[in-house]
């Protein structure tokens, strides 16, 4: 076992410390998300419940690395012992997420046609000032995408937390995650993008097959079909693959948050 937390307990892990610790969890373990995954799709195709079940399924595996992570690794069925009983809030938790996601793009979306109207304005009065309400829309695109950023950043990890404590309902979960990552907003969205990057790797063969096959008006019928259905299949395979990857990486965050901000004396477990 080799200790991949900082020489200062008091300190963070490092963008690598947590990739690291992720990935090896995921490879150390992929067989059993796959198998978690795989279910998700199966269950994604029943309404309402079949919904809050996948959702129930995926948190399921950041629970199963944290529990990893904490030396007190768990088996699948003790894993769905804790989560199945909060079926219904990961779908509460997930619908507020989905919520919040539009009432930021809505936000957004209403300061652009304000910022449209005043541009119109200018330019009617002055259409050199149009240049000024265009600079100002491309200062209000970076202001927004950075906003979104950084608001997901801080619910980033609200279905583990979710899957992982037990006094934790669909709102609370959020308000945890948000406490947990202050402070950290910076760290996580590198994680972040280290982790995007990774995926893009899985990614590629989905995107060679929409290269090497377009579709349009004048294709082969037969030849559509196939390239769709071979996307499709491969996309799915893809995420089966991609999915338990930023779960794992989800629960080495709430482990550092909580081992940082709570306490905890432990220390991550080197599954390579």
């Amino acid at each position: 076992m080799s200790n991949l937390s900082p020489s200062n307990p008091i300190q963070p892990l490092s963008v690598g410390d947590v990739i690291s610790a992720g990935v090896r969890l995921y490879r150390s373990n992929l067989k059993r998300y796959l198998i978690l995954v795989l279910r998700t799709y199966l269950w994604i195709f029943v309404p309402v419940y079949g919904w809050a079940k996948s959702a129930e399924i995926t948190g399921r595996i950041s629970r199963l690395a944290y529990q990893e992570l904490i030396n007190q690794p768990e088996t699948l069925t003790e894993a769905q012992q804790n989560t199945e009983p909060k079926v219904w809030n990961f779908l509460g938790a997930g619908l507020l997420m989905g919520l919040i996601v539009i009432g930021i793009y809505m936000a957004f979306l209403i300061a652009f046609f304000i910022l449209i109207v005043i541009t119109a304005a200018l330019t009617a009065v002055n259409p050199p000032l149009g240049i000024v309400g265009g600079l100002l829309m491309v200062v209000a695109f970076i202001f927004g995408l950075f906003t979104f950023i950084r608001i997901m950043s801080r619910v980033f990890i609200y279905d583990a937390a979710l899957a992982i404590e037990d006094n934790l309902d669909a709102s609370s979960c959020i308000g945890r995650s948000w406490n947990l990552t202050k402070g950290s907003v910076g760290r996580i969205q590198w994680i972040f993008f280290v982790t995007f990057i990774l995926t893009l790797i899985v990614n590629v063969p989905s995107q060679f097959v929409g290269a090497a096959f377009p579709v349009g008006e004048d294709t082969d019928p037969a030849i559509a079909v196939t390239a769709t259905l071979l996307f499709f299949a491969i996309s799915l395979i893809g995420s089966a693959f991609i999915t338990p990857l930023w779960q794992t990486i989800k629960a080495v965050v709430y482990y550092d948050l909580r081992a940082r901000r709570e306490g905890f004396g432990l220390e991550l477990r080197d599954r390579g």
